[in-house]
């Protein structure tokens, strides 16, 4: 089976909140770039409801199942102009975004919004109400913000139900929610652009039987996602960290979100590793990228 690489543009349409970790005090912090399950969370809820005649929890989950099966998706970073914003850990300045130190782009691109509920019969805020919500700004110098990453389809048409397929080039245009906060209006975005790309994150990348990155022995290499530690025994050098990486997952009788799945422990995106041998990098249904010896 041969697999399909898209390039892709999201606009945003409204703030962007990818929640991140327990709240600091009364703020809810924000990643700041798109996980790959966001992604596929919001085309999940987007194809099930353009298929669906009344709500029925078990078409989200059978779309979701078919997506998984039959897609795979990048981590989406902020575009601007030339230089991708991606965060990468240097070796002697430590985090940066792009070619951008943390300070410089949480003031271009990140903001808050602070909110409170009302006590009416004091006419006053209700007393531990306060909430802060850190998001990624949806504009930036005039120009809606925009996110890039990939798609991958194991077929020109992607199944997403027994009876309705898609061609993911026909996706432009499309409106979707990404990440948290949705009720608050946040999270609208717009695929703006969909090419299909040889290369992926400037890498090349083997699409037979699955999307492949090979890595070679003694050379610092990027990584663009949260990527499984449990093979680092491949491992011979990093410039970067780890991270628990904890989510929510569909519950078969309480629904989405209600499902704690374990704790898995990752190379946080950014991170530069040295493998002993080569090794190939492999795509999984959830995003996270898994190390396997070659």
């Amino acid at each position: 089976m041969t697999w399909n690489c898209y390039r892709v543009t999201l606009e945003a349409r409204s703030p962007i909140h990818i929640g991140y970790g327990a709240r600091l005090g009364v703020v809810s912090r924000t990643r700041y770039y798109i996980l790959a399950k966001h992604i596929w969370a919001a085309l999940t809820n987007v194809f099930a409801k353009s298929i669906m005649d009344r709500y029925d929890g078990r078409i989200y989950e059978d779309v979701g199942n078919s997506l998984k099966e039959n897609m795979r998706f990048s981590y989406f970073y902020i575009r601007s102009g030339k230089d991708l914003l991606a965060p990468r850990y240097d070796i002697s300045e430590g985090l940066k975004y792009g070619n951008m130190s943390v300070e410089a782009f949480e003031q271009r691109f990140i903001s808050s919004y602070v909110s409170t509920a009302l006590e009416k019969s004091l006419k006053s805020a209700e007393e531990g109400s306060l909430h802060e919500v850190e998001f990624i700004k949806p504009i930036e110098s005039g120009k809606p913000v925009a996110f890039e990453g990939y798609f991958f389809t194991n077929d020109k048409e992607v199944r997403i139900a027994p009876s309705k397929s898609i061609d993911l080039e026909d996706l432009k245009g499309l409106e979707m929610r990404v990440g948290g906060e949705r009720i608050y209006g946040f999270g609208k975005a717009t695929i703006t652009n969909i090419t299909e790309n040889k290369t992926f994150f400037n890498s090349e990348i083997d699409l037979r039987d699955q999307p492949t990155l090979k890595i070679e022995k003694d050379i610092l290499f990027q990584v663009y996602a949260h990527t499984y530690t449990e093979t680092d025994n491949l491992i011979k050098e990093i410039v970067g960290d780890f991270e628990p990486l904890v989510g929510r997952e569909w519950h078969k009788e309480r629904g989405a979100g209600q499902e704690i799945c374990c704790a898995d422990i990752c190379y946080t995106p950014g991170t530069q590793i040295k493998v002993r041998q080569p090794t190939e990098l492999k795509i999984t249904e959830s995003g996270l990228w898994k190390l396997l010896p070659s």
